[in-house]
């Protein structure tokens, strides 16, 4: 067999295999953001290292200096720290926005930290952007873990590939910045967004006084009240995507009671009515 028909059809296989993975609904260690309507979201916080690959539909993300575009078979890196605007567009065949999001937690990059054993010398860019067929097995062996709910193995998959990374002079990926005060509360909020959250609660859990915190905070260029919204609305976004659920589910879900009120702080957030991005 003609070796670059071969690796066409394992290409097509892997292609397919991850499309089931979207579509299986398992959302575990992963995010689907999945879509008909061409939309864009603005002033989004990226607080941790992700992956991410698209499926069907191209992808255009802007930061403050520079485009960057994305088409079905490419895999992106985004570094912590980067603010960006995204514009999401189907595939003019299938009708439909796909991408998987992979969020990188601390202990599978700690992994790849002791694989490489390496210094960290490279400075790369905030978003980086390559093919999916340049990581086809690590990515095989992901998504094969995932539907065997073989998490460990799954994680090792995704280590594999910030090895990988640094193979490739982008050994960069595996910083990990120091704790934020807004990422700690984020996590706690996100993990109970329905919960009505209280200053004096974080203030026990942190050890801090009210005015320190606020403080603190300010000097992250935040406040308590927007860290706890923008947590919401994160948890929102992930469900408008990924669940068939009603708008007034999901702005319970998320901690609003009012789904006028959760439509008027999520276009506030990401400037686009939250109707658009429901999964059909």
């Amino acid at each position: 067999m003609n070796i670059n028909f071969s690796a066409s059809i394992e290409a097509h296989q892997l292609h397919q295999s991850l499309v089931r993975l979207a579509r299986a609904g398992m959302a575990r260690d992963y995010l689907c953001i999945r879509s008909k309507s061409q939309h864009g979201l603005s002033n989004i916080k990226v607080n941790q290292l992700h992956m991410g690959f698209i499926l069907y539909g191209q992808q255009q993300l802007n930061l403050q200096t520079k485009q960057i575009n994305f088409n079905a078979g490419d895999l992106y890196i985004i570094k912590p720290d980067t603010i960006i605007d995204a514009v999401n567009q189907p595939d003019p065949v299938t009708g439909e926005y796909l991408t998987i999001l992979v969020p990188m937690c601390e202990e599978v990059i700690q992994a790849a930290q002791m694989i490489w054993a390496k210094p960290v010398v490279d400075k790369t860019e905030a978003i980086l952007k390559f093919s999916m067929d340049d990581f086809a097995s690590p990515l095989a062996e992901w998504q094969s873990a995932l539907f065997d709910n073989d998490l460990v193995k799954a994680r090792l998959s995704i280590a594999s590939i910030l090895v990988q990374l640094c193979q490739q002079h982008c050994s960069d990926v595996l910083i990990v910045p120091p704790p934020k005060l807004t990422k700690i509360i984020h996590d706690w909020v996100i993990e109970n967004p329905q919960h009505h959250w209280q200053s004096n609660e974080f203030e026990m859990r942190l050890g801090l006084s009210s005015a320190t915190l606020r403080r603190k905070l300010k000097h992250e260029e935040t406040s308590l009240r927007e860290t706890i919204t923008h947590a919401r609305l994160t948890y929102a976004l992930e469900l408008l995507y990924s669940k068939k659920l009603p708008m007034k589910t999901i702005a319970a879900k998320s901690g609003y009671q009012s789904v006028a009120i959760f439509r008027e702080r999520f276009m506030q957030r990401y400037s686009v009515d939250p109707a658009v991005l429901a999964v059909e």
